[in-house]
């Protein structure tokens, strides 16, 4: 059920980091982008205010805080809002572009979110704009160093890169443009090897511009990051691994390198590893509210969920505006049998909830909650909805069917059987299943043919044939016609190989063929018969532990067979 889970809380754990750090022109900026860096988004973002308060006319520090805002949202793009973060970014980027008007950064900026929702016509303007602000031959007064050229033009490439618009024509070409300005750029090659990756899905050549990028800053971490990023995208995860421990080896302070170690771990079932790492990305990170819930999707992965449940409630007491805490809580609760508790939570997230946000899995823990707190209708009822959104998860109907049962509405749980069945969905234990509650119902020909055809999918599941021989008993009341006999005894033959463990089936079975055999003596007088009764009588009283249901009714037959039966 684990991976049911996946991102309750989602997080983007490959390349959720797209470091694009440039040379800053002010320690207190690089102080304030290495937060950034580090994802340490609400320390940046207090560290970028400062910034302001102390030159409101600095067109860099509105296009770095803004930054700030879409990297925390790149950081985790299920969970995060992103028109709540962009939103922010907006306001900083225009704001840098009335600050600033000759900056391009901020018009680079105003682009990569026009991107991000596809509205290519105003990003093409902004972009322009931004172009138009750089030296050339029409603007030949502009003075701006090559480095910030550069970045320029990384950043143009950068923002088709992570709005994904595979456009190579446009981010290789301002790469190149930005390899004329600053070859020895760092940045430079890391997004360059981003685009290899991203958008051509070419490992070797991104690699080598990751190596290219770590020759030019060999104390940078990031670009042995990215390599081992690539590699666990590979599934290669004995170089990732390689890769993640040299990134710690550079910088041991470095909050995301134990993060990738952690997930790695974790895939590798070395749980308590995993664990600690995540418990060091955490406190690198200061504990930040995204830091926070990467951590608790980890433990859910881990199946711890109790310390998934601290970490929850630990987040909330902070911050109770994120309503995917609830539906992790929910789920949580759940596994850890507080069902009562989930259930709360569940409802919680379903109040607050838009649209949107609702996946089939928050409809079948809710349907499950209501399952296990004896809430059978809702739970059938949301059981339904959550396949509905989710097709692919036919499971949900046979819990939904089972709901029903509890209730003892067997038309709909025969519903939906039947809807499975028809779906071509059906597992065999949905078969049997049908038969019982056909049982129940007392259509005993349908329980025939759906267990006859069960036990042919199962055909060592004892109790299958069991069901189906009590139908026939129930058709052939008098069991002269003998119909259960062949079920019965098909089931004797799978009984008897653990005697102990199936001896109230047998009990049942040898108690059947003795009644049987008894009618079919009195009815024709063939010896025969009556030896094969008092066969199964005897039987009846040799298995323990003994059942007086059975064994009086044995002793009846012999008192009264025995005496007719020629010696």
């Amino acid at each position: 059920m684990t991976r049911t889970f996946k991102t309750i809380i989602g997080v983007t754990l490959f390349f959720s980091i797209l470091f694009t750090g440039t040379i800053l022109h002010a320690q207190d900026l690089q102080s304030a982008f290495r937060l950034t860096r580090a994802e340490r988004f609400e320390d940046a973002s207090t560290a970028f205010k400062a910034l302001l308060q102390k030159n409101l006319k600095d067109g860099d520090i509105y296009y770095y805080y803004g930054e700030n805002y879409l990297q925390e949202y790149y950081s985790d793009t299920t969970n995060n809002s992103f028109k709540e973060l962009s939103d922010s970014a907006k306001v900083l980027f225009s704001r840098g572009t009335t600050a600033e008007p000759a900056n391009p950064l901020n018009y680079v900026g105003l682009g990569q979110i026009a991107l991000m929702v596809r509205d290519m016509s105003k990003a093409q303007q902004n972009f322009s704009k931004a172009i138009s602000l750089l030296p050339s031959k029409a603007n030949k007064t502009i003075i701006m160093a090559p480095e910030k050229q550069a970045t320029v033009y990384i950043k143009l490439a950068n923002a088709y890169i992570k709005a994904n618009i595979n456009d190579t024509t446009i981010v290789f070409g301002s790469l190149l443009k930005a390899e004329k300005f600053d070859n020895k750029n760092y940045d430079l090659y890391i997004v360059r090897g981003d685009a290899y990756i991203f958008l051509l899905n070419d490992g070797s050549k991104a690699i080598s511009n990751y190596n290219t990028a770590q020759s030019l800053n060999p104390k940078s971490p990031f670009a042995k990051l990215r390599v081992g990023q690539l590699w666990m995208r590979a599934r290669n995860y004995q170089d990732a691994l390689t890769f993640y421990l040299e990134v710690v080896k550079i910088d041991s302070s470095f909050a995301p390198a134990y993060r990738e170690l952690g997930y790695l771990l974790s895939r590798a079932n070395r749980n308590t590893e995993a664990q600690q790492n995540y418990k060091k990305f955490l406190r690198l990170s200061g504990g930040n509210t995204t830091a926070r819930i990467q951590y608790v999707n980890t433990l859910i992965e881990l199946k711890n969920y109790a310390e998934a449940i601290t970490q929850l409630n630990e987040i909330l007491r902070n911050d109770s505006s994120n309503n995917d805490l609830n539906r992790a809580l929910a789920y949580s609760y759940f596994e850890t049998g507080q069902f009562d508790k989930g259930l709360a939570y569940s409802k919680k997230f379903f109040r607050r909830a838009k649209p949107d946000k609702i996946r089939a899995t928050d409809y079948s823990y809710l349907g499950r909650l209501f399952a296990k707190t004896k809430q059978d209708s809702l739970a059938h009822e949301n059981l339904l909805k959550a396949y509905r959104m989710d097709t692919s998860r036919s499971e949900l109907i046979s819990e939904a069917a089972m709901s029903m049962i509890k209730l003892k509405k067997y038309d709909k749980a025969i519903d939906d059987y039947t809807l499975k069945i028809s779906l071509k969905k059906a597992v065999p234990n949905d078969y049997y299943n049908l038969g019982k509650v056909y049982y129940n119902t007392k259509s005993w020909g349908k329980v025939d043919t759906t267990l006859m055809y069960y036990s042919t999918l199962m055909p060592e599941h004892i109790q299958g044939y069991l069901w189906r021989a009590r139908a026939l008993v129930n058709i052939d009341t008098t069991s002269k016609l003998g119909l259960a006999k062949p079920v019965y005894e098909a089931m004797i033959q799978k009984a008897s190989a653990d005697t102990v463990k199936n001896a109230k089936e047998l009990l049942e079975a040898y108690s059947y063929l003795a009644y049987f055999n008894l009618v079919q003596f009195k009815d024709t007088k063939n010896q025969e018969y009556g030896l094969k009764s008092i066969e199964y009588c005897n039987k009846v009283l040799t298995i323990q532990p003994a059942d007086p249901a059975y064994t009086e009714k044995a002793k009846a037959i012999l008192k009264d067979l025995e005496p007719k039966i020629r010696k």
